[in-house]
Order: structure tokens, then sequence, then C-alpha cells
């Protein structure tokens, strides 16, 4: 299944480049008008800014007590890049990932949170370091820009907060204890609307860890210092990233340049787009042009750093991906295994056939821009109407019974294909569509070992009560897993006043008791 989705991203991350081409060619066509030793140092500048990176968030699993690797962290860094322009909430959506991929690597729930937010507090303390040197910049200069005085307070509000955690966590454990209690009821609310719920005790297993994780870092100052060097030290390096662009296009003025990136840098997190795309661009151009830069000179230096600070990296964030913990195997497959990752990939780029002209049917226009992709696989020129969306159909339940690697659905998906593609050839002339049908049906027709299951109603209900079993050993592992952490806690009686006092009484009496005895044996031994 996990290679199913790589290969989904895949799909998107070319249709997501096809989208941009004219962008792209732009900031080829642009590069290739500056200076060739700035930009080629620009360029090692880029690629040592995402190593830099890297470190940093080694540095901060180590201050944490679980080092993730350094070669690790290059893959996450770059796989980052790459998953962060498909989200809308790209910073959520990048904790989120590295949470996951450390406690893949073996760190508990609060070693992978902590190091986590370590990580990005070492990049906003970065960005606040350049915004500062920005503010000075700009005051000095008499160019303020106010959305980068708002961003930068914005900024800072974020770091306190942040910082602050670690801070609770150290000194005043007990309210972080109640603020997880807290999110725990909150979360399982906005859960119960889906029927589900949280791991049990998993407020108290979480504020449990982080303590732990703040204690460790207070004993361990140094590994947060580490952590914000290098994350500042990684700004610093994209920072001069542009300033080797301005020098490679004749605009030589750091000062405009550097509160550029300030800016810049800024507009990245404060934006609704993706990565910052076309924002920060815009945001880049204005500030030389204010300081004095032509527009057009201002427009290349603004194109071509984001074409090598993002473009660059995402491509190889999505060659990297693979690597990356989270589509990883930790073991050599098994030939069971192999099968089942065939029968994935092939009912995938079945199902994807039968959605796209599904999808081109009813929103024509939201393909428009992927006509070089979708010209592969559009059967519009062969049917239209009704019969379009019945063959999709068709293909799509196909694609499920591939998924299930049964031997009907491998077959009339090879008719499927070898009637669409026989027609298009002979009778429409869209030689396209044709080499796609030919080419999905040699690699079914390769790879037919893998669907050797017959299709019977026994079949479907094995594969439910799998599914059932499988989901049943996963809450179970799941909830073994978090016994041990949160029992300690949830075991623990919660002490009232009445216990207190009930307790105080058995004391008294077992005082009283025991002084009645001395007094006894007193007497029986003077008689």
């Amino acid at each position: 299944m996990k290679k199913a989705l790589l290969l989904l991203l895949g799909i998107v991350a070319v249709c997501f480049i096809i989208a941009n081409v004219d962008y792209l060619a732009d900031f080829f066509n642009t590069m290739m008008t500056g200076a060739l030793v700035p930009m080629v140092i620009a360029i090692l500048l880029m690629l040592g800014r995402h190593f830099v990176q890297a470190a940093s968030y080694d540095a901060a699993f180590d201050a944490v007590g679980h080092a993730t690797g350094f070669w690790h962290n290059v893959v996450l860094i770059f796989s980052l890049v790459f998953i962060n322009t498909f989200c809308l909430f790209s910073g959520a959506t990048g904790v989120a990932f590295i949470i996951d991929d450390a406690h893949r690597e073996g760190c508990d729930a609060g070693q992978s949170t902590g190091g986590a937010i370590l990580s990005q507090i070492g990049y906003f303390a970065a960005v606040f370091v350049i915004s500062v040197i920005g503010f000075i910049t700009m005051w000095i200069s008499g160019h303020m820009n106010t959305v980068f005085l708002v961003g930068g307070l914005a900024l800072a509000i974020v770091l306190v907060v942040l910082s602050s955690l670690f801070f609770i966590g150290h000194l005043k454990p007990r309210i972080l204890y109640r603020v997880f209690l807290v999110l725990e009821k909150l979360i399982n609310k906005v859960l119960g609307l889906l029927k589900k719920a949280l791991k049990p005790g998993w407020g108290r297993t979480m504020a449990h860890s982080f303590v732990a994780t703040s204690d460790l870092l207070a004993k361990n100052p140094k590994g947060s210092i580490i952590t914000v060097a290098y994350a500042s030290f990684s700004a610093i390096l994209n920072m001069a990233c542009l300033v080797a662009i301005g020098y490679a296009f004749g605009f030589e003025n750091v000062e405009a340049l550097v509160a550029a990136f300030a800016v810049g840098a800024i507009s990245v997190i404060l934006s609704p787009t993706p990565q910052g795309v076309g924002v920060v661009e815009a945001m880049i151009t204005a500030i030389l042009t204010a300081y004095g830069c032509s527009v057009a000179t201002a427009a290349a230096i603004a194109l071509v750093y984001r074409g090598v600070m993002f473009w660059i990296p995402f491509c190889i964030g999505a060659v990297l991906l693979s690597q990356a913990g989270f589509f990883k195997s930790k073991k050599s497959a098994t030939e069971m295994q192999k099968q089942k990752d065939i029968a994935w990939i092939s009912g995938t780029l079945v199902f994807l056939v039968g959605a796209v002209n599904i999808g081109a049917v009813f929103f024509p226009e939201a393909f428009t821009p992927y006509t070089m992709l979708v010209s592969w696989i559009d059967m519009s020129a062969l049917m239209v109407g009704i019969p379009l969306i019945l063959s999709s159909v068709v293909l799509m339940i196909c694609a499920i019974g591939l998924i299930q690697r049964f031997r009907t659905a491998w077959a009339l998906t090879l008719g499927a294909l070898v009637l669409i593609g026989g027609c298009e050839f002979l009778f429409q002339g869209t030689w396209k569509v044709g080499v796609a049908c030919i080419i999905l049906f040699a690699w079914l027709f390769w790879q037919r070992a893998a669907f050797d299951r017959p299709f019977s109603q026994k079949a479907l209900q094995a594969d439910i009560e799998d599914w059932k079993r499988r989901r049943q050993r996963k809450n179970s592992q799941a909830n073994a897993k978090a016994e041990p952490e949160g029992s300690a806690q949830d075991e623990r009686p919660e002490s009232t006043w009445e216990q207190q006092a009930d307790r105080g009484r058995e004391i008294g009496r077992e005082v009283v008791n025991q002084q009645m005895r001395n007094t006894t044996q007193a007497n029986e031994s003077r008689s």
C-alpha cells in the first residue's frame, strides 16, 4: 500500500511540475543570463544550507536522548520540502511527519514530540535572528516594512510559546499535566464525531514523557544551544545564497539583499500558499525596487532565488522520499509482500485511469493545465457521456479487484485494455492512449503470477475477516505499548481530603492499640 501511495505522490509531483512548466522555463532561461561563478556558489550554498539544517535536527534529537543520524535527517529535510508543498497546513504537517519519523526510529512519544518542537524552535529562532538583522538594516536605511514588522512580532510570540513548554515541563510539571489532560479531552470530543478516540491515558503518557524530556534538556542545555546555532548558521547560508544571486545579476547592494531576505523569510511563514510560492517572489521584488534596483533585475533575482531554494530541493526531495522512514521497509519483503505491492501499484494505476476520465467529464477545466499528461489516458475521443462514465466505473471496479489480487479482475482488465487500445489505434488514430494501454497490458501480463486468487464470496469474507484481525491486533499492540508508560501514573490513586482523614484515623487507632498492648504487657511482667 505504501508503494502505491508513493506512486500517487510521484504522479501528483509530475502534475505539479507540468502545471508550473512555464515558471520553470522562465527560471531556467533567467538563470542562464546570470554570471556563472556566483550562480554556482548560490547552488552550493543552497545545498550547504540543507545539510546544516539536517545537522540541527540531528542535534535536536540528540539533545532529547535519541539521535537519529545525520544522513537520515538529510533525507528528512529534503523530503519535508516535497511533502509541505502539497499540504494546506504545511508547517503542522511537517511537524507531524518529523514526529512520526522519529517514532519509527525508536523514540518514545515524548522524545519524538520534544525533538520535533526543539527543531522547530531552532528554525524559528534562526528566522528571528535574521529578522532582527533585517529590522536593524531596514530601520537604519529608512525602509521599514509593515508586513515584516508584524510578522517578526508574531514569530517572537510563537518562539516564546514553544520554548515555554519546556520551561513549564521542568519547573511546573503539574501545569503541563493539566494542559495535556485538557488537550486529551478536546481531541477526544473532536474524534468522537468520527467514533474514534485517543489511546487510553494518552494525556498522562504524553505529559510524563514530555516532562522527562524537559528535565533531560535542563541537564543538557548544550544540546539546545547547538541546535539553535546550527539552525542560525543554516539561515545565514540561506541569506548568503540570495546575496550571491544578487551579485550574479550585477546588483551588489548587500544591505538591500539582506533586508529582502528577512522580509522573504517572514513571508514564508505568513504566506497562505505552500512554501510561500508567489508571495515570497513579490515581497523580494518589492523590497529590492525600494532600494533602487530596477524592476527587471529585482524580478530576475527573486525568480532565480526561489527556483534555487525551492525547486531544486523539491526535485531532490521527490527522489529521496522513498528513503524516508514512512516508506522505507525495515526488512526484506517476502514473496507474498512483493505480490501485494504489485497488486496495489497495478490497481492504483488502473483506478487513476478511470477516475481521471470521470473527473474530466464533470470538471474539464480542472484538468486543462495537465493536458500533456491526461492526453495519454483520455478516452473521450472513443466515447463520451454515459458510455465513458460506465467504462470508467468498470475500470475502477476492476482496479479494486486487482488490489485484492483476484484473477477474474486481472482478466477483465486485460480485456478492457485490449478493446480500448485497439479501438483507439484503429478507429480514432489516438496513438497516445493506445500506447498507454499496451504498456499497462504488458505490465499486468508480466506480473500475472501476482493475481492468483479466485474470485468468490469466501475470498471476500476472508479479506474482511483478515482486515478485522489486523485492526484488532494493531489496537491491542497500541494499548499494550501505552500501558507501561501510563500505568505508573494511572494506577496511583489521587489523594483527597476525605481519604487523608480516613488514613489519619486508621493511624490513630493503630497507635492507641499499640499503646494498649504495651501497657498490658508491662502489667503482666510486673505480676
